[in-house]
């Protein structure tokens, strides 16, 4: 196994003031040296370039940025639809609720409906047996009747006046007066 000799190579750049303060506050952070922060913003930058073939970094800068939007906007209305969906579920429960108490309505109401078909029903052969009695009484009352109408004009001829002779006779004559 052969072992490659790697080559490090240096490379010096100017930078402006602003800059250097801001590699050194990141150097101080990570803490390591100058070189190090360098090499691996530069190793980091190549990857990137490969990854993202070679785009230029302002463009992927406004890209990254516009996708940051994006994905704030997103955000904002997942919790929006997240917000919602509670609410709608919270309304169903209660719609759940309402419609529980209203099929416990129904089923009473059903069964108070039931109990008033059957004494409805109940009633009804009441009435029934009532018309057919009456009906009864009132053939009853008109057979009597006839039969009074007979006995009456039995009694009637029976006891018709008696001659003018016979009530002499028999002092009659006080009671037909």
């Amino acid at each position: 196994m052969r072992l490659r000799k790697i080559l490090m190579q240096r490379i010096h750049a100017p930078f402006d003031e602003p800059t250097i303060e801001r590699i050194d506050a990141e150097v101080k952070k990570k803490g390591i040296s100058r070189a190090q922060w360098l090499s691996s913003v530069v190793s980091s930058y190549l990857r990137l370039s490969e990854l993202t073939k070679y785009a230029d970094p302002e463009e992927m800068i406004q890209e990254v940025t516009q996708l940051r939007t994006a994905n704030e906007n997103l955000w904002r209305e997942n919790q929006s639809l997240k917000r919602s969906e509670e609410s709608a579920r919270t309304e169903l429960d209660q719609a759940r609720r309402k419609l529980s108490a209203l099929e416990e309505q129904i089923a009473s109401v059903t069964q108070d409906l039931e109990t008033t078909r059957s004494e409805l029903l109940l009633s009804k052969r009441d009435i029934e047996h009532l018309q057919e009695t009456i009906r009864l009484k009132d053939e009853e009352i008109a057979f009597l009747k006839s039969h009074i109408s007979q006995l009456t004009q039995s009694i009637s001829q029976l006891s018709l006046k008696p001659g003018e002779e016979e009530i002499k006779q028999k002092k009659w004559w006080k009671l037909w007066r």
